[in-house]
Order: C-alpha cells, then structure tokens, then sequence
C-alpha cells in the first residue's frame, strides 16, 4: 500500500513537473513569435512630397504595440506627435498632430521600406520611408551654408540676413541663411516661431523668389535686393499678404 502511494505522488510530481515546462515553452513560444511579428517598429528616415512645399525630410519613431502605434514625427519645422495608428496585414494608418492640425499617413510595408500617402490640411503627396541604417535611394536634403562660407565675388545674395515681416501691423522678426548657386537660391529661415525650409528660391536682374514650408502651407517671398538690404512682400498660402524687409549681416 505504501509502495503504491509512493509512486502515485511522483506520478503527480511528474505531472506538474512537465506541465510547467509545457507551459514555459508556450509562453516562450509566443512571445517569441510576438517579436517576430512586430516588424515595424523602430526610426525612419525618408521624405514627404507634395507639389507646393517641395521634399519635405522626415524622421520617424514608432512603436508597434499588438497592432496599435505610437511615436512621432520630426520635421524641419519640429515634432509632431503620433496620436493613433493601426497596423495589419502589412498595412498602416497613422494620425499625427502639427501645431493643433491633425495630419494623416496611409502606407504599406515592405521589408524595411515604408511608402503610402500623407495629408495635412488640404496638402499631401507621397511618402517614402526606410528603416534608418538601411541606405535609401533618394538625394540627401540640401544642407543650409554653413556660417563661415563666404559668398563669391558679386553675390548679393549668399550670406545671413537680419529681417522682419509686418503682418497685419505685428513686427515678425526673423533670420535666413541663403546661398546663391546660379540663378537658384538654397537655405533656411529661424524665427521665435521655429524653423522653415526654403525651396523655389531664385535670383534674377535683382529680383530674389523663395517659398518658406511651413506646416500650415508655404509662404512665397519676393523682393529686390540692392547695397546690401532687400525690400519685398510676402503671400501666406492666400491667406494673409504684407511687406518684408532685410539687411544683410556684414
């Protein structure tokens, strides 16, 4: 009698013993098919196009957490936070918030490759992404002069500008670094209110022409240069017009 419930209690012993193992396999087993499955999440690098605002240079963190994503967005005029986003079968949707304006991205996977669609208040165009590490072919964004380059013999143009806008009889104060490249201008402009690519930019017979992106839609920029200072106007996406002016740092 007591020989059997010596072997009845191991059988039971072995039992447990065998179930827990089972169980930590399991537990193993899908977390790591969970990993596995998560694909997505992690930086990107890449660019946002669109027709009015040029190539717009984009980093992107997200976290895959069982299909609902999060992260953010950094853009040369700053972050912008992921709010919501789903991803399945190889699908995304994302939500992003820009200054108060909620934005949209609807892409596809591959590999370690992103590319789909982005809209933001009435704008948008393609959106290529790739998982950063990975080389992606596409043309680095055009790097603003650097402070100690100096501008060629008979550049009116390349160089830092100390400017300011009056919109709507508010003084904007703000900056540019522009470069002279031809007849093309590059650079960038800083104000309290952030930072603003500049594309389109040209310079002919005295006459400079540049768009500032911004998220809200692109300012276009015109005006005369001459003995060191440009006088010009301003168009805000049609919404809002007003004078400009500058005087070139020595």
């Amino acid at each position: 009698m007591r020989l059997r419930m010596t072997m009845t209690l191991l059988s039971v012993a072995l039992l447990v013993t065998f179930a827990s193992v089972a169980s930590a396999r399991t537990l193993s087993n899908e977390s790591n098919q969970a990993a596995a499955k998560d694909n997505l999440s992690g930086k990107y690098e890449g660019v946002a196009k669109s027709d009015q605002l040029g190539d717009i240079p984009l980093t992107v963190e997200i976290k895959n957490d069982n299909g609902k994503l999060s992260g953010k967005i950094d853009t040369p005029q700053g972050p912008a936070a992921i709010t919501s986003g789903t991803y399945a079968d190889g699908k995304v949707t994302m939500k992003f918030d820009a200054g108060g304006n909620e934005g949209t991205v609807t892409a596809t996977v591959a590999g370690d490759k992103i590319s789909g669609k982005w809209e933001l208040g009435g704008q948008g165009g393609p959106l290529e992404l790739k998982r950063a590490g990975a080389a992606m072919a596409t043309a680095p964004p055009t790097a603003p002069p650097s402070a100690g380059s100096a501008p060629a013999a008979g550049d009116p143009v390349s160089g830092d500008w100390d400017a300011t806008a009056d919109a709507q009889g508010n003084t904007i104060p703000f900056t540019l670094k522009l470069k002279l490249e031809g007849d093309k201008v590059t650079g960038s402009s800083d104000s309290p209110q952030g930072s603003a690519a500049l594309s389109k930019g040209t310079y002919s017979a005295g006459k400079l022409s540049f768009s500032l992106d911004t998220p809200n839609g692109a300012i276009g920029m015109t005006g005369m240069i001459k003995d060191g200072k440009i006088v010009g106007e301003f168009d805000f996406a049609g919404q809002m017009t007003g004078k400009w002016e500058a005087t070139k740092k020595k």
